[in-house]
């Protein structure tokens, strides 16, 4: 099998990511940010699992989201770890996909102060001294740590987000 990203442990031959939609609040106390992610996918042939980067994340929930806005719960398992490209975030869709097919995935999760993407200053470290400050760096591998995703630049994603 011809591997396309050896830096991820996404099923990139399965499945790919359209658009992605972040909805989430930053804590500066706590330097974490919180929500949802929406992925808008499409399989690229017949699969049943949608395997995801992540990194340093507490996933809460992930479910399936139909035409009409309904979920349906998602069984999903982080145990396939790695040191350097993180963990693995795999989901079981409840029946399989086919090549073409569109679906909605929305997970429920939260960063932590381990990613490398996420960093925080305070009010401190600023020009102003007034406020605290958030900014992000998702290269090389380090989106992964401020959202699920397929982490690969053999995936280009849209994406919009509400921030809180």
């Amino acid at each position: 099998m011809f591997e396309i990203d050896p830096n991820s442990q996404s099923n990139l031959d399965e499945v790919t990511t359209l658009h992605v939609h972040l909805d989430v609040a930053v804590d500066f106390g706590g330097k974490v940010l919180r929500g949802s992610a929406a992925l808008d996918m499409q399989a690229l042939k017949h699969t049943q699992e949608v395997i995801l980067d992540s990194a340093h994340l507490v996933v809460k929930s992930a479910s399936l989201v139909d035409a009409a806005g309904q979920t349906t719960a998602l069984s999903f398992d982080m145990s396939t770890k790695h040191k350097i490209y993180g963990t693995a975030l795999r989901m079981a869709l409840p029946e399989p996909v086919a090549a073409g097919d569109k679906f909605r995935i929305a997970i429920e999760y939260e960063t932590t102060s381990k990613g490398g993407a996420i960093q925080f200053l305070t009010p401190e470290q600023t020009l102003g001294k007034s406020y605290p400050y958030l900014f992000t760096q998702c290269e090389e591998i380090h989106a992964r740590s401020m959202f699920p995703c397929q982490d690969s630049p053999s995936v280009k994603i849209a994406y919009s987000a509400e921030v809180q």
